[in-house]
């Protein structure tokens, strides 16, 4: 995801500060995505040089002044072309589990099937987690946001499965390669 497009959609809605900015950033897809103040700023000033969005000062007191960032009508037209346009880059397979895989010996399939069921704990517990979230969302108002949200959950939820079942079918082949080389021993 590009922290630049959601940045733009979320001053699309209203005008907002920096913490602001965080705020909805993370009510909207910290599931799913991490983000820093780093990362708002240094995307907010960027925004700025290719005037896709501006600022006013807030004076505040016994603090320093504030910036409360507004998307310009350039900055509209560019977040409604990058919202009608697909995806042209699938979801890459980088993954750390994969390099371990990759690397880890063979010869011992010991500590890779308990790595997988490790593994495979993991996703079941961050379904868990999806899926209580996922009924909260259904369980708190209806709207835009909640239907989004649910969304996001059951993609997360998707991923989360077929994740778990490419590694049962790295555990079974697995499996079958050990037997086959038991087998071939004998």
């Amino acid at each position: 995801m590009s922290i630049k497009y959601a940045l733009l959609a979320i001053l699309a809605e209203r005008d907002l500060h920096g913490y602001e900015l965080k705020s909805s950033f993370d009510h909207k897809v910290g599931e799913f995505w991490s983000l820093n103040y780093g990362q708002i700023y240094s995307t907010l000033d960027r925004l700025e040089k290719e005037a896709l969005v501006t600022h006013d000062r807030e004076m505040q007191e016994k603090r320093p002044d504030r910036k409360i960032f507004s998307i310009t009508p350039q900055g509209r037209e560019e977040l409604a072309e990058w919202l009608a346009t697909p995806v042209g880059k699938i979801r890459a397979l980088r993954d750390e589990f994969f390099i371990k895989l990759v690397f880890m010996d063979k010869d011992d399939p010991g500590p890779l099937l308990a790595l997988l069921d490790k593994q495979k704990a993991l996703y079941l517990k961050q379904m868990s987690k999806l899926t209580q979230r996922k009924m909260a969302l259904k369980k708190a108002a209806q709207g835009p946001d909640s239907l989004t949200g649910e969304l996001l959950m059951d993609a997360g939820l998707f991923h989360a499965e077929a994740d778990i079942r490419w590694l049962t079918l790295c555990e079974a082949k697995l499996k079958a390669a050990v037997d086959r080389k038991k087998t071939s021993k004998r």
